[in-house]
């Protein structure tokens, strides 16, 4: 039984996140839809991980096995021809063995955050506008508190028994005139992390957090309140 391998991106606007729920449009239960149109029998979709409801991804990595065998070509052409507009395959193979969920090295979040009172339609469905006056010098030297190991259970949701301590690997964050781009890249994340993390970034920048409030959280003093809007939010690379 050959297990697929799909590599897509999607716009996270009209989706309530990748995992299936009952009644809501997701991009896992579109894109199951239309391999079992394709396949003619049950498929087991596995992702490489949950997003957010709204949250965007330039890669996402998916595994399922199937009865039929396609043409891994022919399969993306099929795909691409049922799929909506804001789900597109980039590319299909076959890998034995590789688990989506498991087999994933790492992953690049970028966060964007437009930092203006002008209004860009082509890019507020990726950022977060925030029309106050940012002090971009205090975010980018907090910034690197975040890199290393870290406890990040005061920037997370937990909705069950985890591993919270965290090796994010790089971290940075620069500005292309009113555009802030930050970026982390880390094995794994919890829910909500980045978004939390950019969202106590940007209480830095507007005075309403001290750096020593930062290192407070990472070390257990305290859980953070600010989460970043998901729209800013792209997984920009799955690392294979």
């Amino acid at each position: 039984m050959p297990n697929y391998v799909l590599l897509l991106s999607f716009v996270g606007t009209n989706f309530h996140g990748w995992q299936v729920q009952p009644n809501l449009r997701t991009v896992q239960g579109v894109l199951k839809d239309a391999l079992e149109k394709i396949f003619q029998e049950p498929i087991k979709l596995t992702g490489c991980c949950r997003t957010d409801a709204g949250v965007h991804a330039i890669e996402y990595v998916a595994n399922f096995p199937a009865k039929r065998v396609f043409d891994t070509e022919t399969l993306l052409k099929a795909l691409n021809s049922l799929l909506p507009e804001d789900i597109g395959i980039k590319k299909v193979w076959i890998q034995e063995g590789f688990n989506a969920r498991y087999n994933v090295k790492g992953k690049v979040y970028l966060y964007r955050i437009l930092n203006t009172h002008a209004r860009d339609p082509f890019l507020e469905p990726f950022c977060w506008r925030i029309p106050y006056k940012l002090d971009f010098e205090r975010m980018v030297s907090t910034v690197g508190l975040f890199q290393g190991l870290h406890d990040f259970s005061a920037f997370a949701k937990l909705e069950e028994e985890k591993e919270t301590r965290i090796h994010i690997q790089e971290v940075s964050l620069i500005r292309k005139r009113d555009l802030i781009e930050f970026r982390i890249k880390a094995r794994n994340f919890l829910r909500y992390m980045v978004r939390r993390i950019v969202g106590s970034l940007v209480y830095v920048g507007l005075g309403k957090l001290e750096p020593k409030d930062i290192e407070g959280f990472l070390h257990g003093k305290g859980k953070c309140p600010y989460t970043a809007k998901a729209k800013g939010l792209t997984l920009e690379k799955v690392l294979l």
